[in-house]
């Protein structure tokens, strides 16, 4: 029976996806996405089908058509020749999880490891007074000894380490981010309110600003207090978009992040933001 109730519900929000987004009459492009969790319902590929479309219409005008295939966990994007398919490919299968942590330095970092250094001298550390978020970098055939390392020292109840790479850089940056306890980040995507991406007039700087919801400005108010001369890292999908260094208190619950983001990478990440976590997990298939 549940079966057949799924059928039922995947084959009416096909028919609602497909006359309610259909674009041009002949689109010319298509992307094909897989689900990859075995146990996925049709409910949540219906689910997953609703938030790329939502994804899709912020990022841009341009009409489209999603179509599922509930039998193999499938949805097919297709779009118009205006819309350039590299543009939307993260928009169709990146989660969505969007973070803010709190970070260690590497002066609060070699506190937490009880003054050993051994860490400092695996990665490149760069100039040695610099006490941001990024505690060093390190090529793919070191970083295997660095996470060896950080694993023999137990910290997983106290912090989180992301491997982060910029694009064309072959070396990856090492983050550490502090988990609250009993909560893990900062603040978590439903308390925030939305992501805006824009553009500055005088400088021509795409930037990124992301509102807080009134239950959690205080929350932002305090971790600012706190963290005054400290880099607070906005995260999405164990991505680091950015890690500011605070400069002062912030009360209005806003965080504008400005970064060597194109337009399109802007816009990308606030359609991201703002539209749910996908459900399911995806790949794309052609």
């Amino acid at each position: 029976m549940k079966t057949i109730i799924y059928s039922i519900i995947a084959i009416f929000l096909f028919t609602t996806l497909a006359t309610g987004l259909t674009g041009k009459s002949n689109p010319k492009n298509t992307i094909l996405i897989q689900a990859t969790d075995k146990a996925g319902s049709a409910a949540q590929l219906s689910q997953s089908a609703q938030i790329i479309s939502a994804r899709l219409k912020e990022f841009s005008p341009e009409e489209f058509t999603i179509s599922m295939i509930p039998e193999k966990k499938q949805i097919q994007v297709a779009v118009g020749p205006d819309l350039d398919l590299k543009a939307i490919r993260n928009l169709l299968t990146a989660k969505g999880a969007l973070a803010v942590y709190e970070t260690y330095d590497r002066a609060s970092l070699t506190e937490l490891l009880k003054g050993d250094t051994q860490l400092f001298t695996l990665l490149n550390v760069g100039n040695s007074m610099d006490y941001g978020a990024k505690i060093g970098c390190a090529s793919v055939s070191v970083d295997t000894k660095v996470k060896a390392y950080l694993k023999s020292q137990g910290l997983d109840q106290k912090c989180i380490f992301i491997w982060d790479s910029q694009s064309g850089d072959s070396d990856e940056c090492l983050y550490v981010l502090k988990i609250n306890v009993g909560k893990g980040p900062l603040l978590v995507k439903s308390e925030i309110e939305n992501v805006h991406s824009g553009q500055s007039k005088s400088s021509k700087i795409n930037d990124i600003e992301i509102r807080i919801k009134e239950s959690a400005v205080h929350l932002w108010a305090d971790a600012t207090e706190r963290n005054i001369g400290h880099a607070i890292a906005i995260v999405m999908d164990n991505h680091i978009l950015a890690a500011p260094i605070v400069r002062s208190v912030i009360t209005g619950g806003r965080c504008e992040i400005s970064g060597n983001f194109t337009q399109t990478e802007a816009k990308s990440i606030a359609s991201l933001g703002n539209n749910g976590e996908l459900p399911l997990n995806f790949r794309i298939v052609k």
